[in-house]
């Protein structure tokens, strides 16, 4: 203890009026440049956002005044402590215990900047989504938290390593726990970035009916954290793993736009004339577009004859609708109208027809008995 208060003692009584000067020229120094970062600053950024049309205080860029402003802080006082006289047996301790203290201090500030300035991106961009209630809201948030712990994590190692701690073990063992979460957690894991490809990518979204290859279809009701839910014409859910939707097959009935032409097969008589046919065809189409919800009015019925079949002429009328759920209705309505005007018009859809061919001698011996 003696000791120590020699020390002090002999460090104190080191300063000199022109140490004193230097120290206070420092102080004055930093003073005015936190003074002048929180002037000029806040206006130079607010005239910059209002050119690139965004409300400044909105903008991310504000958040690093206060982390620019301890950064000049930590500045200044270091620039104060290295003018201090420190006694020669000294110098080499205090040198060092100065840059470590200003090392961690300085990535502390740094990691509060960045920490701060993605806070207020991931919250713009939240908002932004949220409002026009698209489903990557959620990811942003998640997004947001992640890059935050990842901060956190880079910060306290580099600096434990800044203040002489080997990190190079603690990074193995955190390679080690990270690998083995990693495999415990793998389902879990795959689904959660099948569903970041899903939501980003947007092959499907809320709203949209599908079809996927194996079978199931339905309006997509949410892209979840590890499940995707469809609704089927049944009403209910279908909750499907979105690793396997992300290697599925998906017919999307909503993309590129939700138009999408409608299929009615039929077949005619061979006696029936395909003219006549083509025009009671096109002439019941254009009367049930005009009458069900979601057709597309505009659009003119087109028929096609495809091939001369066992009993009939095959052909395939095709219609239209802007909107994938009125499909069924409306071939429901074309078929009915379609059956009706064949009757009144006399033309008919055969029954399977198949004509036996006796040899001669058999139709012989078949009469004489």
């Amino acid at each position: 203890m003696e000791q120590l208060r020699a020390d002090m003692s002999e460090w104190v009584s080191g300063f000199t009026i022109l140490d004193l000067y230097g120290m206070g020229i420092a102080l004055c120094v930093t003073a005015l440049c936190i003074a002048a970062l929180r002037l000029l600053l806040p206006r130079a950024l607010a005239t910059l956002a209002r050119r690139g049309g965004v409300d400044y205080d909105r903008s991310a860029w504000r958040h690093l005044i206060s982390p620019l402003c301890a950064t000049v802080l930590l500045i200044g006082l270091w620039a104060i402590a290295v003018q201090m006289p420190v006694p020669d047996k000294m110098q080499v301790g205090y040198s060092k215990f100065l840059n470590q203290i200003v090392a961690v201090l300085l990535t502390v500030v740094v990691s509060y900047g960045l920490f701060r300035l993605v806070n207020a991106f991931g919250d713009h961009h939240f908002v932004r989504l949220r409002d026009l209630h698209d489903p990557r809201a959620v990811y942003v948030s998640a997004v947001r938290k992640i890059v935050g712990v990842t901060l956190l994590v880079v910060a306290t190692l580099v600096a434990l390593g800044q203040l002489g701690y080997a990190i190079g073990p603690l990074l193995a063992s955190l390679g080690v726990a990270g690998i083995a979460v990693a495999l415990a957690l793998q389902d879990t894991l795959g689904n959660l970035f099948s569903g970041f490809y899903l939501t980003f990518d947007q092959p499907i979204r809320p709203g949209d009916y599908i079809l996927l290859d194996t079978g199931e279809e339905g309006f997509v009701e949410e892209v979840g954290w590890r499940n995707t839910r469809i609704r089927p014409w049944a009403n209910n859910h279908v909750i499907i793993p979105n690793t396997r939707l992300a290697n599925a097959t998906i017919t999307n009935w909503h993309l590129p736009v939700p138009e999408m032409s409608v299929y009615v097969y039929c077949g005619v008589d061979y006696g029936s004339d395909l003219q006549r046919v083509e025009q009671v065809c096109v002439e019941t189409g254009r009367e049930v577009m005009q009458r069900v919800e979601g057709a597309l009015i505009s659009w003119e019925p087109l028929v096609r004859f495809k091939e001369f079949a066992d009993s009939n002429v095959n052909f395939v009328v095709v219609l239209r609708v802007n909107d994938p759920t009125a499909i069924y209705v409306l071939q429901h309505e074309y078929i009915k109208a379609l059956h009706k005007r064949f009757g009144q018009e006399g033309i008919e859809i055969s029954w399977p027809v198949r004509k036996v061919v006796f040899p001669a001698g058999v139709a012989e011996s078949a009469q004489a008995r």
